[in-house]
């Protein structure tokens, strides 16, 4: 067996790719998020009426931004706009007042661009190349241009300097659908998009008889891009995903996340959906388009260390789900989580949900989020002691960080193997218990990693009413 390099980057337990399978007794558990409170209520103009496609921005200078588009599901002419909130912590958001586009309804107003056609999606373009007028991106969807493809729209950009200020660009790709939230982001040299799609379709029925699917397409030089390609999923399995939400971790930057939009529509009105609180919206909606009232929408958690960014890692547990009943929710439109994530400065990231999607006449609330870093997903024993056991790994450093949490009667044992699974004389930790995301290890036999760095070796816990999150060498 191939040693993995771990050399000193972060490795999670969200899967197996570490793990030996056959050695290991532990199992795997996904978490979900904390709501923690309503940190704004956007409530002026179309705000009241819809809001979608949040995202936040880590400025390079410091601070946050949220940018999101108000728009009305029910206007005769559809209008939207990208708009922009402002925060120093991710705690508190305030509207500035730009006002760089008149507003029919709004004196003072935060809008940044004017007159979409769909969707928005926000980034800092990290390119070291990139010129400095074009450091902010907007990718959006947008009419087509050319009717050769088949697609009745294209996804274009628009750049500005300040994130501000844009100024309409140049087209994409006119090979996708784009109507929901694509991203884009920068790494070892490469654009990664990510765009929505559908395949199985009956051409000219794509919303009735396709499948929702996120596509990936990359570029050198954001002008010239790849044909998208449909990702791929361990599961095997083939249901409706979109609104991707994919972003390199950043504390392990080998590894993407996301968290797509799960789709799902029953085809008919029954007993069951008129119990719903909800159930007078519902049948709002549908005066639209039946499915908008028959169909609901939860989101899960996909990862992927894939150097092109097609073969992914897909929880089949909801990673928000709609909650308890209430006389709003179990709508399509639930569980559209912000892009991006806050760093907390602590434990924690930040992550951002809107409420009451689809109710006319009512501020949106934006509810905040807590997630423990790295705690998307574990490797984990209960009562009973069970042992979790690397495949041969190589890495460089001196010092062993868990992230972990136990109980007061749980505990971690650490033990360093050989290659093929045979203990090392003293390479045994001292007993680990507690909850922290960076705890030293120190081995009885009062040494540091520094004489295995380099080496193959297996490393095999121990673990009693304990979860295990990531492991990190450093010097």
């Amino acid at each position: 067996m191939t040693p993995i390099n771990i050399a000193q980057k972060r490795e999670v337990f969200w899967d197996n790719f570490l793990l030996d399978e056959e050695k290991t007794t532990a199992f795997h558990r996904s978490f979900n998020l904390t709501e923690k409170e309503v940190c704004t209520v956007l409530n002026q103009g179309k705000e009241l009426e819809s809001v979608s496609w949040l995202q936040v921005l880590k400025l390079p200078d410091g601070g946050y931004r949220m940018y999101y588009c108000p728009w009305s599901q029910w206007d005769k002419e559809i209008v939207i706009r990208l708009a922009v909130l402002e925060s120093s912590d991710g705690l508190s958001w305030t509207r500035p007042s730009l006002n760089l586009f008149p507003h029919p309804e709004l004196k003072e107003n935060n809008i940044v661009i004017d007159h979409l056609i769909d969707n928005a999606y926000v980034f800092y373009d990290t390119n070291p190349n990139c010129p400095e007028d074009e450091k902010f991106k907007a990718v959006c969807s947008d009419k087509a241009v050319s009717k050769d493809t088949g697609y009745d729209s294209c996804l274009i950009c628009y750049t500005s300097q300040d994130g501000l200020n844009f100024k309409k660009g140049w087209v994409l790709s006119e090979t996708g659908t784009f109507d929901t939230l694509n991203t884009v982001h920068f790494r070892d040299g490469k654009y990664y998009a990510y765009i929505r799609d559908y395949h199985g379709f009956v051409p000219g029925k794509r919303e009735s008889t396709g499948i929702r699917d996120i596509r990936v397409m990359t570029s050198e030089d954001f002008h010239t891009w790849t044909i998208p390609e449909e990702l791929e999923y361990d599961d095997g399995l083939d249901y409706p995903m979109y609104t991707n939400n994919i972003h390199p971790y950043e504390r392990a930057p080998q590894i993407r996340i996301g968290f797509p939009v799960r789709y799902y529509d029953r085809g008919e009105w029954t007993p069951n959906t008129a119990q719903f609180g909800s159930a007078p919206i519902k049948e709002d909606v549908m005066k639209m388009e039946a499915r908008y009232g028959i169909a609901v929408t939860d989101c899960v958690f996909i990862h992927s260390r894939d150097v092109n960014g097609k073969k992914w890692s897909r929880s089949g547990e909801a990673f928000m789900t709609p909650g308890y009943e209430t006389d709003e929710n179990w709508m399509y439109g639930d569980c559209y989580l912000a892009s991006n994530m806050i760093d907390s400065g602590k434990e924690t990231y930040y992550m951002y949900c809107d409420k009451s999607c689809r109710t006319r006449g009512k501020g949106k609330e934006i509810i905040r989020y807590e997630i423990r870093k790295d705690g998307f997903a574990c490797i984990m024993a209960g009562g009973e002691e069970k042992v979790a056991v690397t495949k041969p790994i190589v890495f460089e450093g001196k010092e062993l960080h868990l992230n972990f949490e136990t109980s007061a009667f749980g505990h971690i044992f650490v033990d360093v193997l050989d290659e093929n699974g045979d203990e090392i004389p003293g390479k045994t930790s001292f007993e680990i218990y507690g909850n922290t995301i960076d705890r030293k290890v120190f081995l009885k036999d009062e040494t540091d990693f520094s004489a295995l760095s380099g080496k193959t070796v297996r490393l095999r816990f121990r673990m009693k009413d304990a979860k295990l999150y990531s492991i990190k060498f450093e010097d």
